[in-house]
């Protein structure tokens, strides 16, 4: 009887051990084939670009801001830090990504106006929604991080909010020079860089995202690279490229390979600010000693968390940052087309006018596609 059971046993065993090794290479025949397609998808899906190879990484070396492996921020901030004016925000977790508050996202259409090209007429601007702005100085119509489309490569994520008046590609006057504040997926768009670039007759970009404009379709000779306090000189306007406090990457293995800025964007008549993405530094008083008076200054205003301090700013920082600008007015951006953090849609622009208001800094609230002037700034 003991020798049935044992044999019993064996060929039960020997059944299990087999299956469990069919199980085992099942599982690793399904890992092999996931890595090898996320492989495949990172070095070939168009979105994600092109980083810096190894020999355009070693040409940055004379860069104060590269240590021979990536690009770094110059300044030690804290990764948490707590948002003194909003005490509620910092009990914010993860939770709240999936089950996020009420009226977290707008529930219709948020109120713009259609963008009319006509009327952006000399010394004039428009805000298209998040960092999209173009302006006409001297005549040359320049745009900042064209984004129209999804803030992500997936289909599923980045979508943005709903426009009464969404413009389109279509409307876009010709674009004298568009300038990129760093390579973010909700920052530079490359379905649109595909879609309009020969619409566009010059790209000035930071260190390294020359590479993802190449790699869409862009002529080499129309762009130029430029890092911190360098400047280039486009048809008697000044652009030069700023320092911010952020990072850069379209996907795992690319992060900091490229650098990230601000702008100074200056000709005989007007000196105009555009922020990028940054959290808050002393760099922005050296910036404002150094450039300053602005006559308008183009500031990011959302996406902030306690858990990233270090890399957006909290309203009263957006106000603070102004006024180490110099600047004379300002315009909160970055807010109204994505969901990029755990606060409600409008709560940036709501805080940033109350603090602007409280500490006397002139601001300007524009609608999205609305075309305005110095002269006359719109609330």
């Amino acid at each position: 009887m003991i020798n049935i059971l044992g044999k019993i046993f064996i060929i039960v065993g020997k059944k299990l051990n087999s299956n469990l090794i069919k199980i085992f290479k099942f599982i690793f025949l399904f890992f092999i084939i996931f890595v090898l397609s996320v492989f495949i998808f990172l070095n070939s899906f168009y979105q994600f670009g092109s980083p810096p190879n190894k020999e355009k990484l070693l040409s940055f070396k004379n860069s104060n801001n590269f240590d021979e492996e990536k690009f770094y921020n110059h300044y030690e901030l804290p990764r948490v830090s707590l948002d003194k004016n909003n005490p509620e925000e910092n009990e914010s977790n993860l939770k709240n990504w999936f089950f996020p508050p009420k009226n977290k996202n707008p529930s219709s259409p948020l109120p713009s106006i259609s963008f009319d090209k006509n009327e952006l007429t000399l010394a004039k601007f428009s805000w298209l929604g998040h960092s999209t702005t173009l302006m006409n100085i001297n005549d040359l119509i320049i745009m900042t991080d064209p984004v129209f489309n999804r803030a992500s490569p997936i289909p599923i994520f980045g979508k943005p909010f709903a426009y009464e008046n969404t413009t389109t590609i279509d409307d876009l006057p010709k674009i004298s020079v568009v300038i990129l504040s760093h390579d973010h997926y909700d920052h530079l768009d490359a379905k649109a860089i595909k879609a309009f670039s020969n619409n566009v007759d010059y790209f000035i970009v930071p260190l390294g995202v020359k590479g993802h404009l190449v790699h869409w379709g862009v002529e080499s000779n129309k762009i130029t690279e430029l890092d911190w306090y360098e400047s280039f000189n486009y048809q008697d306007i000044n652009f030069t490229l700023t320092p911010a406090q952020h990072f850069s990457g379209r996907s795992f293995v690319d992060q900091n390979k490229t650098l990230w800025g601000s702008w100074v964007i200056k000709s005989e008549d007007l000196n105009i600010f555009f922020s990028g993405d940054s959290g808050y530094t002393e760099e922005f008083k050296k910036i404002g000693n150094d450039f300053g008076p602005f006559d308008l200054a183009f500031i990011e205003c959302g996406g902030y968390h306690s858990t990233w301090a270090d890399i957006h700013m909290f309203p009263y920082e957006v106000v603070q940052t102004s006024i180490d600008l110099k600047a004379n007015l300002f315009v909160p951006i970055s807010w109204a087309k994505f969901d990029l953090s755990l606060h409600n849609w409008n709560e940036p622009i709501i805080r940033v006018t109350k603090e602007a208001k409280k500490r006397n800094v002139n601001i300007s609230t524009p609608q999205i596609g609305e075309v305005f002037s110095l002269s006359q700034p719109p609330n």
